[in-house]
C-alpha cells in the first residue's frame, strides 16, 4: 500500500480505511469454505508435494490461511500482511489453531514498498544455501480495491518477477470484487464501490478493472488465464507467467 491516515496508536493499524468491519469475520470460515475453496482447491491439489510453497498476500487476520493449511496438508504456508498490527493479527490465529508447522510467521509486506518484498526473498534465500527457493503459488483476497491503482498490482507483478520469488510453473490467484472497464457487474458492486471509495484515504479505493489488471500483467511477465465466477458476484482471477518465462525457467 502507500499512504493513509496514520492509527492514533504506534500500535494500531497503519491503513485503518482498508480494514474490513469486525462482522466481516463473524462465520468467514464457513461462508468461504461453501463458496470459495471448492474453486481454489484444485490449484492447491495441483501443487508439487512434499515441500510445496503458497504466499498469501494481505492476510487479513488469519482466517483464510488458516483454513487452507488445515484443509491441504502438505503446503507450507507463508502469510503476509501490510503492517505490524496485521501480522499479529495472523500470528494470533495460527497459534490459536495449532498449525505453526505449517504456517510461518507473517512477514511485513506493503506491497507497494521495496523492503517487504527483500524481506520474503531473505526468507527464502535463509532456508538453503545450495537451492534457489521460490513460492510455487501466490493468492490474496479481497485486498486490490483497498490499494493504489495502477500501481500496486503493478508492484505486485514486478516484484513478484524480478528477483524471481517464484517457481516458473507458479500462478498468481486474485479473488474479491472486480468491475470492467466501462462499468459495474451488478448494481450491489456499484454500492460497494460508493461505500470503500467514500472512505479517508490519500489514494482512491475502489473497485478495480479486470480489463485493466489483464492489461497491467501483459505489461510485466504475465497473462490473465481464467476469470471464474464465484459466489455472490465475487470473481478468482488466474495470473500465469508469460510463455517465455514458464519455458525458460523464469528465476534468477
Amino acid at each position: 500500500m502507500s499512504t493513509d491516515s496514520p492509527a492514533s496508536s504506534p500500535a494500531g493499524p497503519r491503513f485503518p480505511s482498508t480494514l474490513a468491519p469486525p462482522q466481516y469475520y463473524e462465520g468467514l470460515a464457513e461462508r468461504f469454505s461453501a463458496s470459495v475453496l471448492p474453486t481454489l482447491s484444485p490449484f492447491f491439489a495441483a501443487l508439487p508435494r512434499p515441500g510445496a510453497r503458497a504466499l498469501e498476500l494481505a492476510s487479513g487476520n488469519g482466517t483464510h490461511v488458516a483454513l487452507y493449511a488445515q484443509t491441504h496438508p502438505g503446503i507450507e504456508w507463508q502469510p503476509s500482511e501490510c503492517d505490524d498490527f496485521g501480522c499479529r493479527a495472523v500470528d494470533e490465529t495460527v497459534r490459536r489453531e495449532g498449525i505453526e508447522n505449517v504456517v510461518q510467521e507473517a512477514v511485513r509486506v506493503d506491497v507497494i514498498e521495496g523492503e517487504g518484498w527483500e524481506a520474503l526473498r531473505r526468507r527464502l534465500d535463509g532456508e538453503s544455501d545450495d537451492v534457489k527457493e521460490a513460492f510455487d503459488l501466490v493468492l490474496g483476497n479481497n485486498f486490490i480495491h483497498m490499494i493504489p491503482f495502477p500501481e500496486g498490482p503493478r508492484r505486485i507483478f514486478t516484484s513478484l518477477l524480478s528477483p524471481s520469488l517464484v517457481s516458473p510453473s507458479a500462478k498468481l490467484l486474485l479473488y474479491g470484487p472486480f468491475k470492467h472497464d466501462t462499468g459495474f457487474f451488478s448494481p450491489s458492486d456499484e454500492a460497494f464501490d460508493k461505500e470503500i471509495s467514500s472512505r479517508p484515504s490519500s489514494y482512491p479505493l475502489g473497485l478495480r478493472s479486470i480489463d485493466g489488471l489483464a492489461r497491467l500483467a501483459d505489461e510485466t511477465g504475465w497473462r490473465l488465464s481464467e476469470r471464474i465466477g464465484v459466489a455472490k458476484g465475487n470473481w478468482v482471477l488466474v495470473f500465469e507467467q508469460q510463455e517465455g518465462r514458464a519455458a525458460g525457467g523464469g528465476q534468477s
